[in-house]
This record gives C-alpha cells, structure tokens and sequence, in this order.
C-alpha cells in the first residue's frame, strides 16, 4: 500500500509546484505590463485600522505625468478634492486651506493616503514573496520594503480586487479596488 502511494504523492507534488510557476510567472506578466503604463487609474475604498481608531476614505489614483501619481479624497465629503501629489522629491497636499493628516498614529510610517501609491509600487516592482489560490483566485505576497508587506487578491482576469498592507506582520490597511483601469 505505501509503494502505490509514494509515487501518488510525488506526482502531487509535481503538479502543484508547476502551477505555482504558472501563477508567479502569470504576475510577472502582469507586473511587467503594468510597468510599461502610465496612465493608471485606481478608485478604492481605504480602511486604516490603528490601534485605537479606524478611518475610511474613497480615494482615487491617477498616475502623472512626471512619473509621480495623485492621490485624490472622493470621500468623506467634507475633505473632498483633497489632492496628494507624490513624486520623486516629496509629497505635497493640495486644497485651499485644508490641511490632512498623512501620517499614522501607530508609528508604522503608513497611512491612507499613501496606501494606492504603495501598493502601485508593489505591483509594478514587488518580487512575489509567495503566490496561492484563494477560494480560486490568485493571491501574491509581495515586500516591497522592510517591515511592510502587501497581499493581494486577483480576479480571474488578473485584475486587482482587494489588497492588504501590512507592517511587522500586522495588516494596518485594507484596500477595496472598486476600479482598476
């Protein structure tokens, strides 16, 4: 009985590590696509779970054409239109005379403003730390720096639809893609 399932095993096996190549090299492609685009737009609900607060934004993300992006505030209302503008020398707000908070109180340096351009940056140059089906859509771990990690959910299309950032292990931010074109 053993010597008939030994070799069942190892044929599992096999099969299962050649579809896991299948899916990271399926990223790949999708990552090598996305770095070529520059003219990415993202629409996204953002939640920011901190220890003792929880805060939700509708955000939008633009590419631009100095090859930084805008971060837009669909909602709340009352800070609608607010305009984050991140490129290579900073990140400036941008609305009349309404300062946001982009920082965190958590000390872990991320925040919801900086999620969708943290995330782009993860996908277009993030080296997948691990690749798994998730109730049968592609998911892929991604590190784009110390301490952080990203963890996203494809479509069967390889369309982004859900995303966690985490720091030392610990997912600060949920990102719900509503658009991703």
């Amino acid at each position: 009985m053993k010597k008939k399932t030994l070799p069942l095993l190892l044929a599992a096996a096999l099969l299962l590590s050649g579809c896991g190549r299948k899916d990271e090299a399926r990223f790949d492609a999708f990552a090598a696509e996305l770095r070529e685009r520059g003219d990415l737009v993202i629409t996204a609900e953002v939640r920011a779970e901190q220890e003792d607060s929880t805060c939700s934004f509708t955000l939008r993300y633009a590419d631009g054409a100095d090859g930084g992006c805008v971060v837009e505030v669909i909602e709340p209302e009352l800070i609608r239109g607010v305009r984050a503008r991140v490129s290579a020398d900073g990140t400036k707000l941008v609305y009349d005379s309404v300062a946001v908070d982009t920082g965190d109180d958590g000390g872990t340096g991320l925040s919801p403003m900086g999620a969708l351009p943290l995330l782009v940056r993860a996908l277009r140059n993030g080296s997948p730390d691990s690749v798994w089906k998730e109730s049968g859509e592609l998911a892929v771990r991604l590190v784009p720096e110390d301490d952080v990690d990203v963890t996203v959910l494809f479509d069967a299309e390889m369309t982004p639809q859900y995303a966690e950032i985490a720091h030392d292990g610990k997912a600060v931010l949920f990102i719900k893609i509503a658009d991703f074109s």
